[in-house]
């Protein structure tokens, strides 16, 4: 009986013949080897180990001397998963690339964690430049950060940007995704892309990284807590507080007996950006600010729906003046839209919204009158672009 021969192929990194059985593994060891190299540049540059900082031989992590041996074990059995993980890939499945995150096919993965390699030995070539400054911005939302706290910071975003691609990933081929910067929607095939460019052309200002982060923030409302590492936050506020007060008074003001639970703000810089660049063009339009905090009552299990990509006409139900989105001076009025969870409370947002000019609407008004932008009026307004409000306080009550 012949003997079986076994079938190589050569690994591009190394050139050297290796069986198609390790073939995953081989090259998972090379994309991991290349991975370190550029993480140990990287610690060279933020600072030398001491004695109280040793390096974990698989991340590369600082770690205490006293949880250095808990942290390697860890490490090592997260290793040997992710290798694991990789040879079982079949030929034709995908493989996250160790740089981006994005599924990558086996045989494409090569070229692709090259070029991400690249990149990556580009970002912190481009980082040694700032070795003389005290701040360094991150590499992913731009805000200027201590030398001592950047690795902690770019590392808890890195954790968000890796949430943030799996989430885009979940959509279909032919799905439109809207752009986080510009809000133009774009298919799964162009809109990383489109992003990166956009975010390029956001961070590129003439006075230097700074002056555009810096700036940046400042178009968020003062009482914003800044230091968020995230796109989306939200925030408890405490009743003793003005800002608790206001919102409270101006739910008091037609709901005196109802029971505010909580009130929470929510920072949604995104969502925030896109109705700011409206605010602009009407204040640009009408020489003066049409904003007015107005009421929005909804259930329960439409609210991290709306928290998460803002009010959306598609989610609309009732049609009196308008198949929009609609708004209400008074909280009590507002009451009418709301359902009670399943620990009997009730959900209301306090918006900005922009109000504009306002004309009649009823219930075949699918967009609003030409030259103007909100139909109903009086104690009642409906909205019909989806960025003409921001949600900024959630109202909990019974």
């Amino acid at each position: 009986m012949a003997e079986a021969i076994e079938t190589t192929d050569p690994c591009e990194p190394s050139h050297n013949q290796v069986s198609l059985h390790d073939w995953s593994l081989n090259l998972s060891q090379h994309f991991h080897n290349d991975k370190c190299q550029n993480v140990n540049v990287e610690k060279e540059f933020i600072g030398e180990y001491t004695i109280d900082n040793i390096p974990c031989e698989y991340c590369d992590e600082l770690i205490n001397f006293d949880d250095w041996e808990r942290h390697s074990r860890q490490c090592a059995e997260t290793d040997k998963q992710r290798i694991e993980d990789i040879t079982n890939h079949g030929s034709n499945n995908l493989i996250p690339c160790e740089f981006c995150s994005l599924p990558v096919s086996i045989h494409d993965l090569m070229a692709h964690t090259n070029k991400c390699a690249e990149v990556e030995r580009q970002r912190i070539q481009n980082l040694t430049k700032h070795a003389g400054n005290n701040l360094i911005p991150c590499e992913y939302c731009s805000i200027p950060i201590d030398i001592d706290e950047w690795n902690l910071h770019t590392n808890q975003c890195a954790e968000f940007e890796r949430q943030r691609i799996q989430n885009l990933t979940k959509h279909a081929d032919s799905d439109l995704i809207p752009c986080e910067y510009c809000n133009k929607s774009f298919t799964l095939q162009y809109i990383e892309n489109h992003q990166t460019e956009c975010r390029q052309q956001l961070a590129t200002v003439s006075d230097g990284f700074n002056a555009h982060a810096f700036n940046r923030d400042l178009t968020f409302p003062e009482t914003w807590n800044h230091s968020s590492l995230y796109n989306l936050s939200r925030y408890i506020l405490e009743p003793t507080s003005e800002e608790y007060k206001f919102v409270a008074n101006n739910f008091h003001r037609t709901l005196p007996s109802n029971e505010i639970v909580q009130i929470e703000r929510i920072q949604n810089r995104r969502w925030y950006r896109q109705y700011d660049a409206h605010r602009d063009d009407f204040i640009e339009r009408y020489g003066k600010s049409t904003e007015q905090w107005l009421f929005h009552g909804c259930k329960s299990q439409s609210i991290d729906a709306i928290i998460n990509d803002c009010f959306n006409r598609s989610h609309a139900v009732r049609y009196a003046v308008g198949q929009g989105i609609y708004f209400a001076t008074d909280a009590s009025i507002s009451l009418n839209y709301t359902q009670p969870s399943h620990n009997n409370t009730r959900h209301m947002f306090m918006a900005r919204v922009l109000v504009g000019r306002t004309t009649k609407g009823d219930q075949t008004t699918r967009v609003c009158p030409r030259g103007y932008d909100t139909t109903g009026g009086g104690t009642v307004f409906v909205t019909y672009h989806d960025a003409q409000a921001y949600g900024e306080y959630l109202i909990e009550f019974t």
